[in-house]
């Protein structure tokens, strides 16, 4: 059998209560169904202590703080340092006092206890940590052939003539098909450049023209060419010249290339299939590589990345041949629509200081709203409707809902021309009306 449970409030209460009113240990040990030795311990306590000798005590030593067993020089020594030096820590402490030959001999206490000290007696001291914001959310699978294209770069390829390359690469992750993988001479005077991002465009387009489809979706890495300026949520010119032709780009979360596992594979397969010798020749050799490279493995090799189940990836996934939203580079213009651009432009509300100039900065263009607001910060948001910037200033920080607006600048650059590089066609006049002279019918 266990041992019996310890007495409640209620039934010590009337320990109290018969004791007063004199009943016998005896009785009162039969009334509640205890042991004659439990009733006449608590008789003892309530007759010494009263009422107060009803409330449990804590068992073991009084409590005398974290450090009491200390020499309470050390004690004392420890939290002068941390007052004195904030950003130190439990371990820096430790190495101070071990240094000072005046406690030598003496016991020191732990890192953990040292810290627990802290905690306990200088809170003020300690270093306030801010709650993490919440994880973004992984991107979304895909769920079918072209519903997502990854894209990536493949950096500093040395090369047999001196070049150093960088190939950027597309590949398919629901059927596991390499899309497009284009070689780019990157050699510079010191050392080797990254891509623009005319060049990662070209390598979409190609993409686009050779399975004459758009995907859904393009999930790049947030490479400043691919996302913008960090810290900035204006969209890069990648983001929307995709956006005008409908595609969403999407990015993984920060630090995370294992969002994007299959590209990541796909750089190791095309340096498997083009390490020869002749194939790092030089750019012109390295790009025919790797359009032998991308045959062999989307028609011929035994893939078993995705569900191609040892099939290459153009027989386990023939629906790769069916264009999911039809392109040709001919029709691109037609397919690009402006006002996509500027409806996405205007979801974003984007803070910008004034210059002492009195210049904003918004996408790499610079707009002047007048030396006197330098110093001011903004609110910018885009009115697609007169295709201009509205820059307005919050008159009662507290309110958002008050707010001035301060000035209007027409959009700079962000066109059909310099988001997709293509010249609008100009279409022929139309004839001038046949006027037609009828007999007059009496």
């Amino acid at each position: 059998m266990g041992q019996p449970s310890a007495l409640t409030e209620a039934e010590r209460e009337r320990i109290y209560q018969g004791r007063l009113t004199g009943k016998t240990v005896s009785v009162l040990a039969t009334e509640l169904g205890r042991s004659r030795a439990a009733v006449r311990k608590w008789g003892r306590r309530l007759r010494d202590e009263g009422v107060s000798g009803l409330r449990t005590r804590r068992r073991g030593r009084p409590r005398q703080g974290v450090l009491a067993q200390f020499d309470s020089r050390v004690v004392q020594a420890a939290r002068g340092l941390k007052q004195t030096h904030h950003g130190w820590g439990a371990d820096r402490v430790l190495v101070e006092l071990r240094q000072d030959t005046r406690w030598r001999g003496l016991a020191l206490p732990s890192r953990s206890r040292l810290a627990a000290f802290f905690k306990e007696q200088c809170p003020e001291c300690l270093a306030r940590h801010q709650a993490r914001p919440p994880a973004p959310a992984a991107p979304p699978p895909a769920t079918a052939a072209h519903a997502v294209w990854q894209l990536d770069n493949q950096e500093k390829v040395e090369l047999a003539d001196g070049e150093i390359a960088v190939i950027c690469s597309i590949r398919d992750p629901f059927s596991a098909a390499i899309i497009a993988s284009q070689a780019f001479a990157a050699k510079t005077a010191k050392h080797w450049r990254k891509l623009t991002w005319s060049e990662i465009r070209d390598t979409l387009r190609a993409g686009f023209a050779e399975w004459q489809t758009l995907p859904d979706s393009v999930l790049t890495d947030n490479e400043l060419v691919l996302a913008g300026t960090p810290g900035d949520p204006f969209p890069s010119k990648l983001t929307l010249w995709l956006r005008g032709l409908g595609i969403v780009h999407r990015f993984i979360r920060p630090h995370c290339p294992t969002d994007q596992p299959q590209i990541e594979r796909t750089h190791r397969i095309l340096d498997g299939f083009t390490l020869d010798a002749d194939s790092r020749t030089d750019v012109p050799h390295l790009q025919l590589a790797l359009a032998q490279a991308r045959h062999v493995y989307n028609e011929l090799f035994p893939c078993r990345a995705s569900d191609c189940d040892g099939h290459p990836p153009l027989v386990a996934h023939p629906e790769l041949r069916y264009p999911r939203r039809p392109y040709h580079p001919a029709h691109e213009l037609a397919l690009f629509d402006i006002q996509r651009v500027y409806a996405f432009l205007a979801e974003f509300t984007f803070t910008r200081h004034v210059s002492t100039t009195g210049v904003v900065s918004l996408g790499r263009c610079l707009y002047s709203i007048g030396r006197s607001q330098a110093g001011k910060c903004l609110q910018v948001r885009f009115d697609p409707i007169h295709r201009e910037w509205v820059f307005v200033e919050q008159t009662r920080p507290e309110d958002a809902t008050e707010e001035q607006e301060l000035a209007r600048r027409g959009l700079k650059q962000f066109d059909v021309w310099s988001l997709t590089g293509l010249a609008p066609v100009a279409l022929p006049a139309p004839p001038a009306p046949l006027q037609l002279s009828l007999p007059c019918l009496g």
